[in-house]
């Protein structure tokens, strides 16, 4: 495996990560149907994400930039807290936002569209079609901590996520 290959590999496995989590939440809130299916749209977009790069590495569309080892070590560590909260038979609603805002306004996002950066090239429908649905995802966000949330910080934190998602 090329090193490139083998970042594309580790990101990929970070959003297949994440996506889990969200299943995990999805299960844990299913007496709640309108706040399960957030979370399996969640879940759902981070396999997209996952998809999207793994798409890149088969078709050899890759990035020549690769992310700090710092960056990517710091998303790991992120990522251990939040599968720790997610596996938490009785993580509460709360704490499950505050899980996914540890994610959701990582670098991951960042790192995630310079991977993707060379399809606007090749596959500029595809790539375009991406950052809609990134917006998208954040804007779902902010709409669900509006609507399950008791805590106006973080109603106003994904506000302001979605704000910055360009």
């Amino acid at each position: 495996m090329t090193r490139s290959e083998v970042i594309y590999s580790k990101y990929e496995g970070f959003e297949e990560q994440l996506a889990h989590c969200y299943f995990l939440l999805h299960e844990r809130f299913i007496t709640d149907p309108r706040l399960a299916k957030f979370w399996a749209d969640a879940a759902m977009d981070e396999l997209q994400h996952f998809s999207m790069l793994r798409f890149c590495r088969e078709r050899g569309a890759m990035s020549d930039t690769a992310p700090e080892s710092t960056t990517t070590r710091h998303i790991e560590d992120l990522l251990e807290t939040v599968k720790g909260i997610a596996s938490d038979p009785d993580v509460a609603i709360e704490e499950a936002f505050y899980a996914s805002l540890l994610m959701e306004s990582s670098e991951l996002h960042d790192i995630y569209k310079q991977l993707i950066g060379r399809l606007e090239a090749n596959h500029p429908m595809l790539y375009h079609a991406i950052h809609a649905s990134l917006r998208a995802h954040h804007q779902a966000f902010s709409e669900g901590a509006a609507q399950f949330c008791k805590d106006p910080g973080f109603i106003e934190a994904f506000r302001n996520l979605g704000r910055s998602i360009s």
